[in-house]
């Protein structure tokens, strides 16, 4: 390669590192505010957790207070 084919190389080679340069700049963006939006995602979903959990404890108890009411109800009955 000559100087000129090496100079004109040199500029094509530039020119592609600014556009995958910027491309990647858009990229990170991109992928930033993907990172907020699973942030915020997440926090919704830790309160559901939350909430079913609760919901669980709750069902639970009632369980255990009908099923005791329906054994004393069998043991009174014999």
């Amino acid at each position: 390669m000559n100087h000129k084919e090496v100079t004109e190389w040199r500029g094509d080679m530039r020119g592609k590192l600014a556009t995958q340069s910027s491309d990647i700049a858009h990229i990170k963006e991109t992928v930033d505010e993907v990172k907020v939006l699973v942030k915020e995602q997440n926090a919704r979903i830790r309160a559901n957790e939350s909430a079913i959990s609760k919901i669980q404890g709750i069902g639970s108890v009632l369980s255990l207070l009908f099923g005791g009411f329906i054994a004393w109800l069998f043991k009174s009955i014999k």
